[in-house]
């Protein structure tokens, strides 16, 4: 299950579609018991909340370490839109990526506003 997760972590940053049933074929599994599997192994989530989990950390280190538009973020990690980004990192972190940016900067005073 390893190298499930080091796929997916190596093009979590790019507009890769994660397909259960295209990984399940490649790894000649069926798609319900690799599902199964799965949430054994990887913090009891499921296929799509783990690699939802995985976008999320990455916009945070973008957003704490960049100056990239929330836009530029969302397409960065793979979400949709804005939009989607938007809504699963505020169920995920409890508030919005702009809070979520704001914040940041003003508890680090060496960020500069840009």
């Amino acid at each position: 299950m390893n190298f499930i997760c080091g796929s997916i972590s190596d093009q979590i940053d790019t507009q890769f579609t994660f397909d259960l049933k295209k990984i399940s074929n490649d790894l000649e599994l069926n798609p319900s018991y690799l599902s199964r599997e799965f949430s054994k192994y990887f913090e009891n989530l499921n296929f799509g909340d783990y690699v939802r989990k995985l976008r999320t950390e990455k916009a945070i280190t973008l957003i704490q370490n960049s100056s990239y538009t929330l836009t530029k973020i969302a397409y960065m990690t793979g979400f949709s839109d804005q939009s989607h980004f938007t809504r699963i990192f505020k169920q995920s972190r409890g508030k919005n990526p702009s809070s979520y940016r704001k914040n940041t900067q003003k508890s680090n005073p060496d960020t500069k506003s840009k």
